[in-house]
């Protein structure tokens, strides 16, 4: 209440400050200065504004002291929940004897509960450093000449620096074992990447930065880049999964879901006729999304064809094209 006055007194403060600011002269920018300062005009400026400083002070300090409070009143809400919501926590009612009998049992109830957890935080630590112990154990070979004292007896001693010898040397077979792979892996790779740029020798460092390789690879990729513009009219008014066209060159151009078993990076693609002979023999290529595609380079006319895939040691899988 005592706060909501100080407002209310401060405003209508406030409030006869505003009319004299009304009649106070325009500012000046030089009535802080000497000789200005001592003029009528300048003197009842800086007073206006020296009022006005003091007025907003006034309110901010009172703001101030509601803010306080209110944090005040927030935090007694806190400390009310962590007292577990009691009538007793709270003054005056706290310093009765009733109250203060009360407020004596609930500390009290709470250090059990301190010590009954500490013991079964303790239980639960000591749970951990045994399950450590053992994956320890575990990793060590277990072998009892891992556990202490054993551990320091010199025929132990000799044990452990055997195993951590046949360790090191595992270790190390493990990390040539691993380059081994990795190299394997990055031929692999390469083999891989050399297959899909279309097996050509050009495609390969040092060739592929001679002029007459440059040319080719310059040369393959506009080519590619006429197909791919071709694919891509070709699946805006089509969603099948299986799309035929040609490029401006000619080529047959054909993406399919590719038959279960097929390699693409070992596979051979035929192009038959309905009479099951050759027709061409095609290429696989990879969009910019990396979605393969086949192409065929000879002019094939209307009719019913099959692309025949090739897979080791099993029948030649085979897909349906009407042109």
């Amino acid at each position: 209440m005592r706060i909501r006055i100080a407002i209310l007194s401060l405003l209508a403060s406030l409030l006869s400050t505003g009319f004299m600011f009304t009649s106070a002269p325009v500012a000046n920018a030089g009535c802080r200065d000497y000789p200005e300062s001592v003029t009528p005009a300048c003197a009842a400026q800086n007073l206006a504004e020296e009022q006005a400083r003091q007025a907003a002070a006034e309110v901010q300090r009172a703001q101030d002291l509601v803010d306080a409070e209110n944090r005040a009143k927030e935090q007694a809400a806190r400390d009310y929940v962590a007292s577990g919501s009691r009538p007793c926590s709270v003054y005056p009612a706290s310093i009765t004897p009733e109250c203060a009998a009360q407020n004596l049992d609930y500390e009290a109830s709470k250090r059990v509960a301190a010590a009954e957890q500490q013991v079964k935080d303790q239980i639960k630590a000591e749970e951990a450093a045994k399950a450590s112990a053992e994956i320890e154990y575990i990793r060590n070979g277990s072998r009892p000449c891992t556990l202490y004292p054993a551990s320091i007896t010199p025929e132990c001693s000799a044990e452990n620096l055997a195993y951590e010898t046949k360790k090191q040397v595992a270790a190390a077979a493990k990390f040539q074992e691993d380059i081994i792979e990795a190299e394997q892996k990055a031929l692999k790779q390469a083999q891989d990447d050399y297959i899909r740029n279309g097996s050509r020798p050009c495609s390969v460092f040092p060739a592929s930065t001679t002029p007459e390789c440059a040319a080719a690879n310059l040369q393959f990729e506009e080519i590619k880049k006429v197909e791919i513009a071709a694919l891509t009219a070709a699946r805006e008014v089509s969603t099948k999964s299986l799309i035929t066209t040609k490029d401006e060159n000619g080529s047959l151009l054909v993406v399919s879901n590719i038959p279960k078993g097929v390699d693409l990076l070992t596979t051979k693609v035929k192009l038959l006729n309905s009479k099951g002979k050759l027709v061409d023999t095609g290429e696989i290529r990879y969009d910019g999304a990396g979605k393969p595609y086949f192409v065929f380079d000879k002019q094939v006319v209307k009719g019913n064809y099959k692309i025949e895939l090739s897979i080791p040691k099993k029948k030649a899988a085979t897909i349906s094209v009407k042109l």
